[in-house]
């Protein structure tokens, strides 16, 4: 006691005619509480710490933003503790009050409004739609700075009122839309940051709870109605570009024209590349190959090189020029860690070469199989996402394995190295 008798007399000889209104009219009143909450909320002691925060929470709501911090979990506390849903639903109301009250005193509207509205969905999803235009109102005045948390709740709220019949699928596409440039920003921005991470797992949440909106016969209806309008609009085009072409929709009429005006009026590392995606396509394998080289010039330090390397990659597989397609496969892997899909493709492209590489010696015609298993083992051991796809190539090409008989007259044994030329050039371990 000692002690906060000194922190109540340091407080009150600090305070000025300013402190006058931070603190309220009964201002050693409202410090006193002040240190009192502040002290049981560090020991953990809620209770006791809620009684006092109640106190300046009503007799000097300016004296501190940081009593608002700590007022939402001191009255998500008792909420917990509540013995009935009436006494519940009072610390409810007194949570959406503190809220209003922190904007009232210390603005930062669309900020609070998120944490708002993600807790009004929380402890109160069946008025979904208030929580809904929370949160949008939320998104708006945030844009970019928008919360990862915010983003994931005002997509559950977008689909719980589309449950309702109060929004249709074409909208929730279009939120979607919307989140996931804010999303894309914010992995860019914080690429290598640990706030990434929360933007990571927001981005696999909003896909989730978007995906079965996400057909194609409605993105393409939804592209082509806005298309006229939005083509002025780089943000729309590219985001819209992207989501046809991560669901497969790259046939549809307005992919072509999205793509051709991209490139046409703002080239972009976009824009090259989905003119890349629509030369593959028509089997413009050099056309397509050149676009993609494009894209990786014109791309920052923050795009995703290792997708325009893959696509190179392809592009270079279907040519026939393997060797190159490899070379840009590996960057792809170097460039993204932890990505299976550039070993899955260098695998492919081994295993697929056993008519092109032709040789008398079976063992070694047969080898390439062994090669091909090994990048399968590499691309599950770094990316176990690909882990299911890789043994079932392992499972197929394992047929394929060289016999000892295969081997007996080159004096292949069990482990030792075997050279495979052709466009491989690489040595792989005999194994039977």
């Amino acid at each position: 006691m000692k002690k906060l008798s000194l922190v109540f007399l340091a407080a009150f000889l600090s305070l000025t005619a300013f402190s006058q209104s931070k603190y309220g009219e009964d201002s050693v009143k409202c410090v006193q509480n002040l240190s009192l909450y502040r002290d049981y909320y560090k020991q953990k002691v809620y209770d006791d710490a809620y009684k006092y925060w109640h106190i300046v929470y009503t007799i000097c709501p300016a004296s501190s933003e940081r009593m608002y911090v700590d007022g939402t979990n001191l009255v998500e506390y008792k909420m917990k503790k509540a013995e009935s849903n009436e006494v519940k639903l009072a610390y409810f109301d007194t949570l959406m009050m503190v809220y209003d009250q922190r904007i009232e005193n210390f603005g930062k509207e669309g900020y609070v409004l998120g944490r708002k509205g993600t807790d009004m969905l929380r402890y109160k999803s069946s008025d979904a739609e208030s929580a809904y235009n929370t949160l949008a109102k939320s998104v708006e005045l945030q844009g970019n700075k928008s919360e990862a948390g915010a983003l994931v709740s005002y997509m559950n709220a977008a689909v719980l009122m589309e449950k309702k019949e109060k929004k249709t699928p074409a909208e929730i596409v279009t939120i979607f839309t919307q989140l996931s440039g804010i999303v894309d920003h914010n992995l860019k921005k914080y690429a290598g940051k640990k706030t990434a991470s929360y933007y990571e797992r927001a981005q696999s949440s909003i896909e989730k709870l978007a995906s079965p909106y996400l057909s194609c016969d409605v993105l393409i209806e939804m592209a082509t109605k806005n298309y006229e309008k939005q083509k002025e609009n780089q943000s729309w085009m590219e985001r819209t570009a992207n989501i046809l072409d991560q669901k497969g929709c790259t046939d549809a009429q307005v992919f072509f024209d999205i793509a051709n005006t991209m490139h046409a009026t703002n080239p972009s590392a976009v824009s090259a590349e989905k003119m890349g995606i629509l030369s593959l396509k028509k089997k413009n394998y050099r056309e397509a190959a050149d676009f993609f080289k494009q894209a990786l010039e014109m791309a920052d330090q923050e795009a995703d090189k290792s997708k325009y390397y893959i696509e190179l990659a392809q592009a270079y597989s279907s040519m026939g020029s393997y060797s190159s397609a490899r070379s840009n496969a590996l960057k792809a892997a170097k460039e993204k860690e932890g990505y299976g899909l550039p070993y899955i493709m260098i695998a492919d492209m081994i295993g697929g070469s056993s008519s092109a590489c032709k040789s008398d010696d079976p063992c070694v015609q047969k080898a390439i199989y062994w090669l091909a298993v090994d990048y399968l083992n590499r691309a599950k051991s770094v990316d176990p996402s690909v882990a299911e796809k890789a043994n079932a190539k392992i499972a197929s090409y394992k047929k394929y394995y060289p016999t000892k008989e295969d081997c007996f007259f080159k004096g292949i044994k069990e482990g030792q190295t075997v050279e495979i030329g052709c466009w491989i050039g690489e040595s792989t371990k005999a194994r039977f």
